[in-house]
């Protein structure tokens, strides 16, 4: 088994330009929740990251590659292990049969991987029903999504945010709490969670005593340290399967205000390429619900945000909110792209008729026909600047296509 396939991908290469509720996620619960999720079912995650999780009576949801197991490969779980955190009450939840881009299968290979791959679980580890699906590395689109919904009772992303009872299931949002993030970060992302009543879960991967050589190996001692956090702070933990069943159990977004791109989180199976210095939980600067996105449009950065495909006869125009932060002016380029070239592109100043003013939010609507895009099938949203120079942070908030 090659390392490729078994280490989950951190980044996604990115396309480079050359122009160089609303839905869901607003109704709060009646707390504040946590869930832990280990993703893979590395050997770690049992040797290290349990005997703290038990210690503190933390159940987690293991997401398991099931042919890791069932095989033997090198760095995971034995069957008797996996077999151990059932009887210990933990949570199980599918990762597929061998992790692979779900998206880039034939019909035959995505619905083995799904239904194989619970099938598996049940028998090997006695349990009645395993209704939950870790997506690996968080990509479904439109057509894998009608085959999970005909298997699981949700899917888990690694996009970004938090969940709220009227979250969409098949689009559960989890941070990733790779190598680099500091336990500060984390304790934030709680503290949040706790304030807005939201549901939080947290993707961990590998675990090491040392120094990580990998984006994937994060440091016992610190996640010792969230799980004290976690613990003091008096916040509720949940498994995947608890939190799930607390929500509204929402299968499909509710489209009648228009298709979110970002309300509170990408929304509505949008995947963040985005290359730039930014955040899409910026919770100082909001238009409206708890975040916004930040972002630095320097030297040709920008945001992207990428989809399996919009049919964009559908909608009229593009809505958006945009802030200047404490300076304004920025010249920032919107573009829509089908993937393979531009179907529309305009400055935001150019659409607002003016300057990004500074500490305003200014509303920004984008009549599709206007820019060329009033046709075509829209894969890739893009915020990129515009100057080829160092610029001001600006901040953006509920992207919505709104329909004819």
């Amino acid at each position: 088994m090659s390392d490729s396939l078994k280490i989950c991908k951190g980044l996604v290469t990115l396309l480079f330009l050359t122009l160089a509720g609303p839905a869901s996620a607003a109704k709060p619960f009646t707390e504040g929740m946590v869930t832990i999720t280990l993703d893979d079912g590395w050997t770690t995650q049992y040797t290290l990251a349990r005997p703290e999780l038990n210690s503190r009576d933390i159940p987690a949801t293991y997401g398991l590659v099931t042919r890791a197991i069932a095989e033997g490969w090198g760095g995971y779980m034995t069957l008797t292990q996996a077999q151990t955190l059932v009887s210990e009450g933990n949570d199980i939840a599918s990762h597929t049969l061998t992790h692979p881009d779900l998206t880039s299968l034939t019909p035959p290979q995505l619905l083995s991987e799904l239904r194989d791959s619970r099938a598996w679980l049940e028998t090997a580890l006695g349990l009645p029903a395993v209704p939950n699906l870790v997506v690996p590395f968080g990509l479904q689109n439109g057509p894998v999504l009608d085959v999970i919904r005909q298997h699981y009772a949700s899917s888990r992303t690694v996009n970004a945010g938090r969940n709220f009872r009227d979250t969409v299931v098949y689009d559960l949002r989890a941070n990733d709490v790779a190598r680099n993030v500091p336990v500060s970060a984390v304790q934030g992302w709680v503290d949040q969670a706790i304030l807005e009543k939201s549901w939080l879960i947290l993707v961990f991967h590998e675990f090491t005593n040392g120094t990580p050589t990998r984006d994937t190996q994060y440091v016992t001692s610190d996640f010792e340290a969230i799980l004290d956090y976690v613990q003091t702070s008096g916040v509720r933990t949940v498994t995947l399967s608890e939190g799930v069943a607390l929500t509204e159990r929402r299968t499909h977004p509710d489209l009648t205000a228009g298709f979110f791109v970002y309300t509170d989180g990408l929304q509505n199976g949008f995947a963040n390429w985005s290359w730039a210095d930014h955040s899409l939980d910026e919770t100082n600067v909001v238009h409206s619900g708890t975040s916004a996105i930040r972002f630095e449009p320097d030297t040709w950065n920008g945001l992207m945000f990428h989809h399996s495909g919009i049919d964009l006869s559908q909608y009229q125009s593009l809505r958006l909110w945009v802030h200047g932060g404490t300076v304004g002016g920025q010249a920032v380029r919107l573009v829509l792209h089908d993937g393979a070239q531009v179907l529309g592109s305009i400055r935001l100043d150019t659409a607002l008729g003016g300057a990004i003013a500074p500490g305003t939010w200014q509303q920004v609507t984008i009549p599709l026909a206007s820019i060329g895009a009033s046709t075509g099938m829209l894969q890739d949203i893009y915020f990129q600047d515009d100057s080829g120079t160092d610029q001001p942070v600006v901040y953006l908030d509920d992207v919505v296509f709104l329909p004819n």
